[in-house]
């Protein structure tokens, strides 16, 4: 059996030995990198984890029924990644240490037990030793380190600028200036930390991009009529929300049956209904690319049928799926899109990459996979193939690449959609994909909760 799997946490009363004591199994002899993956510390631990609409709880742990059953742990899918990370250690310890029990651990609530895993939290992610090195790199001549420096070091371990402050100033007797807790907080708060590290380009990309390769078995997809039914409701409505639609489904769902069963005949089939024409495209489109069985090859040009599927309800369907043949300037973009003259050389060079990356999918991480997607989504917003309906076009794209993958499909809800474009902006203007890379990364674990929990 492997050491760590009967590692034994109940004999221990300090949380920092129990952490040590567990890193040195975990890893044996081999040298430990950070940031430390506390997902697949669990998924070795054979914890199935998962990701919850919690209001009010961090997480939970469930241990098993009996010897058949498997432990569980719930965690709080409206957290960022640096809260679910220590999440995942904080409820690792409740499977070393309290593995007899149920244990739900509520936001802002905590018992000696809830302590006691806090501490173990901070200290399998920010061990003792490295911590120390990493305030050596930053510190002053007195040996103490500012805020400026805490925010590197807390992006080196993957844990937040708060849980950072709090073990360098209380554990480690290293933090420059007040450490007086109310005083710290105050300070804390007026530091903008999140802003701090936006400005100096930092993201969680490399957090996200481990977690979801920890969670593969459980990203895995299949369409079937219910799931199916779920996701279109809410992508349909938010991806014309997206584009500034102010509609409802209830609301325009009368529309929509009629124009499904009537086409250009139905008397909404009119320029003044462009909105309900547009969902019903969206209707028709996505019954397309959640098709069962799903196919399994994938090609730039499925845009074009993508396209033409959008436009089907239109007064001039035949407008849909054709390549533009005019330059056009996009209002408030950072990019030239391309000349129209070589929109299709455009394309031809992305079917060869994307022709390289199927052939390979399931040979490469799946976090690989979703950042090459994620990269030709933002290369085809650049080409601009069509007059209209790029957005919405290529959005679905990337839903096709990803169920060709047996990976979710994703849908941007309205308020994520400042964050989404932003980071498409930084793609345009700095050519650095991680910003982008991180939305769709948290977007896709959002998307996967909601489907799994409707199942």
């Amino acid at each position: 059996m492997i050491d760590y799997l009967s590692f034994e946490g109940k004999k221990y009363r300090n949380p920092e030995r129990m952490a040590a004591n567990f890193l040195a199994v975990y890893f044996k002899d081999g040298q430990i990198t950070y940031p430390i993956n506390p997902f697949q510390m669990l998924k070795d631990m054979n914890v199935l984890f998962s990701f919850r609409n919690f209001k009010n709880l961090e997480g939970l742990y469930i241990p098993p029924e009996n010897k058949m059953d498997l432990p569980v742990v719930g965690i709080n899918i409206n957290r960022p990644i640096t809260r679910q990370r220590f999440t995942a250690a904080h409820e690792l310890c409740h499977h070393l240490r309290d593995k007899d029990k149920q244990v739900v651990c509520p936001i802002g609530k905590k018992d000696s037990i809830e302590y006691f895993a806090d501490s173990f939290a901070s200290a399998i992610l920010m061990p003792y030793a490295e911590l120390q090195r990493k305030i050596d790199e930053y510190a002053d001549e007195t040996g103490k380190v500012d805020f400026d420096g805490v925010l590197y070091i807390a992006d080196y371990f993957g844990v937040s600028f708060e849980a950072c402050v709090y073990r360098i100033a209380y554990t480690m007797q290293k933090l420059k200036d007040c450490i007086e807790r109310t005083e710290l907080k105050k300070r804390i708060k007026s530091f903008f930390p999140n802003m701090k590290r936006k400005k100096l380009g930092l993201t969680y990309a490399d957090l996200y991009c481990d977690l979801i390769d920890s969670f593969e078995e459980e990203m895995q997809f299949i369409p079937d009529d219910h799931v199916r039914l779920i996701f279109m409701n809410q992508y349909i409505y938010n991806d014309s929300r997206m584009e500034g639609l102010n509609v409802t489904l209830e609301q325009a769902s009368e529309i929509v049956t009629d124009l499904r069963m009537n086409m250009q005949n139905s008397r909404y089939c009119s320029e003044e209904n462009e909105v309900y024409m547009s969902i019903a495209g969206h209707y028709l489109m996505y019954q397309h690319i959640l098709e069962t069985p799903v196919k399994a090859d994938v090609s730039i040009y499925n845009i074009v049928d993508l396209n033409k599927y959008l436009y089907q309800y239109y007064p001039f369907p035949e407008f849909g799926g054709k390549i533009r043949d005019e330059n056009l300037v996009i209002k408030g973009a950072k990019f030239e899109v391309v000349d129209f003259r070589y929109i299709c050389k455009e394309l031809d060079k992305l079917e060869i990459e994307i022709q390289n990356i199927y052939k390979k999918k399931d040979k490469i991480k799946i976090s690989e996979y979703i950042k090459h997607v994620v990269r030709m989504h933002h290369m085809i917003t650049k080409i601009h193939p069509f007059s209209d309906g790029n957005g919405r076009t290529t959005r679905a794209f990337m839903n096709i690449q990803l169920i060709r993958r047996g990976l979710p499909p994703l849908y941007i809800k309205v308020k994520e959609k400042k964050e989404y474009l932003d980071a498409l902006e930084v793609a345009d203007t700095k050519n650095n994909y991680d910003s982008l890379y991180e939305v769709i990364f948290k977007i896709m674990l959002r998307c996967n909760s909601e489907i799994s929990q409707s199942s």
